[in-house]
């Protein structure tokens, strides 16, 4: 997969998918960060504070030494926020038509968060977070894709317009192949670069979408970072009906969006009287 010319978002990548280099920067920070992954000590200041002061729910409470899941959990959200604010500083490069004469163009963009398959097509159709965690994947975020952008005459397109849009634009960077359940479409599968095919059927019997422990993983997206249980997930709406508003970024990733992905209900703590009104 192409880098990034971001050395900051690379790191988050190698932290997100290698032990030896997670468990590197919690023991010399400033060497790992700055001098060897080049870094600024900004950076390196953020991320070392987004890692350090972190929940835990490991069985044994609060410990020194913490699971290395329970670190990767604070990277995903600094990624997370990275890539939207990313994908607008790339829209807000993008030159506006001003030539009252020309048709009206509506920036949209897609990140693509993958795990690594590096040999032959994968189907993870039926199988769990901690099955696609394995060292060999890498998890759900191993491959985090630049913000690839477009502008449409469409001020509204599906995403299906803007991915094929994407496609279109970028040499079939990533075709895919959809399945149809209730007459709605859906993404089985992503095929990164035309390589392999990396396939999450939604319409296999195992999805019981009523039972909130299946945990098995689909192909899951949510608009510019905020996952929505109304359009992403329950099978959801689908994504060739799902309309979006300019200068949206979609994120795609393949995940089972339960509790150890930031997903669950959030109670409402006392005193917060915005959540208690709710």
């Amino acid at each position: 997969m192409k880098q990034s010319n971001s050395s900051l978002l690379n790191y988050v990548n190698l932290l997100l998918s290698n032990d030896d280099a997670l468990n590197t920067f919690l023991v010399d920070p400033i060497t790992e960060a700055e001098n060897v992954h080049g870094i600024t000590k900004a950076e390196r200041a953020v991320l070392r504070r987004t890692i350090a002061h972190l929940s835990n729910k490991s069985a044994n409470g609060y410990t020194v030494a913490r699971h290395l899941q329970s670190y990767r959990r604070s990277l995903r959200l600094l990624q997370n926020v990275l890539h939207n604010v990313g994908s607008k500083m790339v829209q807000d490069a993008i030159p506006v038509n001003e030539d009252a004469n020309s048709a009206a163009l509506y920036t949209f963009s897609i990140v693509y968060n993958l795990p690594k398959v590096t040999n032959g097509p994968v189907d993870f159709t039926c199988k769990t977070n901690g099955f696609v965690e394995q060292p060999q994947y890498g998890g759900p975020y191993a491959i985090s894709t630049p913000a690839y952008t477009v502008q449409l005459s469409n001020p509204n397109p599906s995403i299906k317009d803007v991915m094929d849009a994407v496609n279109q634009r970028y040499f079939g960077y990533m075709p895919y192949t959809t399945v149809t359940i209730g007459g709605q479409l859906y993404v089985k599968s992503l095929i990164p670069f035309s390589t392999y095919e990396i396939t999450a059927d939604l319409s296999s019997s195992c999805y019981d979408l009523t039972n909130p422990n299946a945990d098995y993983v689909f192909w899951f997206y949510s608009i510019n970072g905020k996952a929505n249980p109304y359009n992403s997930g329950k099978i959801g709406t689908s994504f060739a009906t799902h309309i979006l508003k300019p200068n949206q970024t979609v994120f795609w990733q393949l995940i089972a969006p339960d509790y150890e992905y930031g997903f669950q209900k959030c109670l409402p703590t006392e005193g917060n009287k915005y959540a208690m009104s709710k």
